[in-house]
């Protein structure tokens, strides 16, 4: 069958080898830029080039290893010039296999019709355009529909179970796109050289779909599972809050009968020392009445726990506040705001040495016509961000870190955003919302 048809030139896989894991290496986080990793890239090509043009010279029996030693090749220029460990790095790399040898399928399809009737023109330039064409589309293609899969895979992680299967539909793909060069006489072989040119474009085009679908059923998997625990989450800060409004309405009462106990001790006797001393515990009644009256009753309650907290672990808790300017916010969004927002605070500050350095600071206020919430605390921790946001610092990043995007989506909900920063080690964050709503 191979006499029948010219074969796809070795220069031609070399190059759309090399150009698929250019494309990926190019999305992802890369370890080294600039003119370091172009001249890697060169030294790749080179590599890419030389090996197909000695593995178009060897026996035909050593075709599958000649292709296992390319597929080894583009892992390697994937996981040697990208920041990916090696199970990220295989994926990717077989997911660049199976785009380079539909590229090049593609391409020689493309080429052999259109120089059948184009019989006077020059064949080389003809190959030079359609290689260069077909490429760099099919290249720029993957390249802005992959974004968004490795932007999550940062999060999402590469499993050996997520190799394994884009392996196993890689391999069917490339097994049924290539049987025809093998086995002229197959269920799924090809006639003539438009059917095995169609047979192997079309296998590999379904292979390349459904590596796509496989990433597409991952990042729903990982919505669905992201958005219930974002609800329990914010189940747990509400649940917190009525656990604090019930023992806020208990001390309240406690603190209206001690107001009576004073008044019943102090009629009785009135020596001086005990009179100055209930003084005082009337005083610091009044002054805890105070301050958690904000104008807002879920602020209140929710500051009230989150002030015993920071007493208990020595932390200090800075707060003004104008509640009434969260009159159109629901309480359970309050609560996962202002809840969530604190906990990172006081998580991130509650192991300092100095106990100078665990302050926590929250403000909220009108600025000019947005409602502003901003909190802050020191901070000695290296953040990475991603996409604006801090990644969590704990070693499970697939359950952690949803505190900060919890409080985004409450800002989208009310047509604000969120800003996270640090400068001289203080982490701030600050959300705002359009007065419209207020």
């Amino acid at each position: 069958m191979s006499d029948l048809i010219p074969n796809i030139p070795r220069i031609h896989t070399a190059i759309t080898e090399w150009a698929a894991c250019a494309a990926y290496v190019l999305v992802l986080k890369k370890r080294f830029k600039g003119v370091k990793l172009w001249l890697f890239f060169a030294g790749a090509l080179g590599f890419f080039c030389g090996w197909q043009a000695l593995a178009g010279i060897s026996p035909l029996w050593l075709w599958i290893p000649n292709m296992a030693v390319a597929m080894c090749a583009m892992f390697l220029t994937i996981w040697a010039s990208a920041r990916s460990k090696a199970p990220g790095a295989i994926f990717w790399a077989v997911r660049a296999f199976i785009l380079a040898e539909f590229t090049a399928s593609l391409e020689w399809q493309l080429y052999y019709y259109c120089a059948r009737l184009l019989p006077d023109a020059d064949g080389a330039v003809l190959q030079i355009a359609f290689l260069a064409a077909v490429a760099a589309a099919a290249c720029a293609a993957v390249f802005f529909l992959e974004r968004r899969y490795i932007t999550a895979n940062d999060r999402l992680g590469v499993t050996w179970n997520n190799v394994f299967t884009a392996g196993a539909l890689a391999l069917v793909a490339f097994a049924l796109g290539n049987v025809s060069f093998v086995v002229s006489d197959s269920p799924v072989s090809g006639s003539s050289a438009t059917d095995i040119f169609w047979i192997r474009t079309l296998v590999d085009f379904c292979g390349l779909t459904m590596l796509f679908v496989q990433q597409e059923q991952r990042l729903w998997l990982y919505a669905k599972g992201e958005a219930g625990l974002l609800r329990d989450m914010l189940t747990r800060q509400y649940e917190q809050y009525a656990a604090t409004k019930d023992s806020v309405e208990f001390l309240n009462r406690r603190h209206h009968d001690l107001k009576h106990q004073i008044e019943v001790v102090r009629s009785e006797s009135d020596p001086g020392k005990r009179a100055a001393y209930l003084d005082e515990m009337e005083r610091g009644i009044k002054v805890h009445e105070a301050y958690v009256r904000t104008g807002n009753a879920v602020l209140d309650v929710l500051l009230v726990g989150k002030m015993r907290s920071c007493a208990e672990k020595r932390i200090d808790l800075v707060c003004v506040a104008d509640g009434s300017l969260l009159h159109f916010m629901d309480a359970m969004d309050i609560c996962s705001v202002v809840g969530n927002a604190l906990d990172n605070a006081i998580e991130s500050v509650v192991n300092l040495p100095d106990a100078a350095k665990r302050l926590v600071k929250m403000a909220l206020y009108a600025q000019g016509d947005l409602l502003a919430m901003r909190f802050e605390n020191y901070s000695e921790s290296r953040l990475e961000f991603e996409n604006g946001l801090p990644v969590t610092t704990k070693r499970d990043k697939k359950n952690h870190g949803y505190g900060i995007k919890s409080i985004r989506s409450v800002a989208e909900k009310y047509g604000g955003n969120i800003s996270v920063r640090v400068e001289d080690n203080w982490f701030t964050l600050c959300l705002l919302i359009p007065s419209q709503n207020q």
